[in-house]
């Protein structure tokens, strides 16, 4: 039993006839008879009801008619997936992102993965680490640029180089401070913008220092945090990449003197699913930038 004969006998089972099912298939009834009684043959087992202008499944056929849907279709998706690997060259790349990273960095990758891919199209969520978890388990996505922390169970993924945590703030919060990095007892003086994913974290530092923070506001994302941190509502704590999103040139950034704060962005993927051979360049792609 070969796959050649598994389509002959579905087009055979979906067609009702022999005479139809050789033209749906391009070929003459001859052959595809011969090739039906050998599968019969082989099996042990009769296939078909026949008669006089159409045949019917027994119940050996109908056994044998879902298994043959079932291996077709995976015959089938094999094939795509290998002239896939082979290629990657074209399609759609569905793409999570977080906030902090939607700025210069996202932009530079798409940019130039386009220039070097410009078949390819892009379909780009944009949601906090937990939501975008959940979307590459629902297999929404393919890819998702994720940011520590995040619970590492059921994922595969590649860490990018750590990056430090910024304190952002208009002149007047830190007119008594010259240098351009921030203790975290210096931290703990001002009103904090956070958001939500940072706050046991920051606390947890806090606590082992003794010390105290006042945390003003709590929000969902970077952006959030730095709109809030330009209003002069207080500092806002952010990844080093969120910079980018600042469009106030009278917003101040100091570097928080705490390695246990570094943050890291991983390109993520469910090991449950299919990574395309598109994907798999784009992550080749975002690692040559580091």
């Amino acid at each position: 039993m070969d796959l050649k004969q598994l389509t002959y006998f579905n087009a055979i089972a979906e067609e009702g006839s022999i005479s139809a099912a050789a033209r749906k298939l391009h070929i003459s009834q001859p052959p595809l008879s011969t090739q039906m009684r050998l599968l019969e043959a082989e099996l042990g087992c009769i296939l078909f009801e026949r008669g006089a202008r159409h045949i019917c499944l027994t119940e050996a056929g109908q056994l044998l008619y879902a298994r043959a849907r079932t291996l077709l279709t995976l015959a089938d998706s094999t094939k795509r997936e290998l002239q896939d690997y082979q290629e990657g060259t074209q399609g759609t790349l569905r793409l999570g992102v977080v906030s902090s990273i939607s700025g210069t960095m996202l932009q530079q990758w798409l940019v130039t993965f386009h220039e070097s891919h410009p078949q390819v199209r892009f379909n780009i969520a944009e949601a906090n680490t937990y939501q975008l978890q959940d979307l590459l388990v629902s297999g929404s996505i393919e890819l998702a640029i994720i940011r520590t922390p995040f619970s590492e169970n059921g994922l595969k993924y590649h860490y990018l180089p750590a990056e430090p945590m910024l304190a952002a703030g208009h002149p007047s919060f830190f007119s008594s401070l010259s240098q351009d990095t921030l203790s975290l007892a210096e931290l703990s003086q001002f009103p904090l913008l956070i958001y939500h994913r940072w706050e046991r974290v920051l606390t947890d530092l806090f606590s082992k220092a003794h010390l105290e923070p006042y945390i003003l506001c709590n929000n969902e994302d970077a952006r959030t945090t730095l709109l809030l941190a330009q209003g002069g509502l207080g500092v806002g704590v952010v990844p080093h990449s969120a910079r980018s999103l600042d469009h106030d040139a009278s917003l101040v950034f100091k570097t928080i003197e705490s390695q246990a704060l570094a943050s890291h962005i991983a390109v993520a993927w469910s090991p449950s699913g299919y990574l395309s051979a598109l994907a798999r360049h784009f992550i080749q792609h975002v690692l040559r930038f580091f």
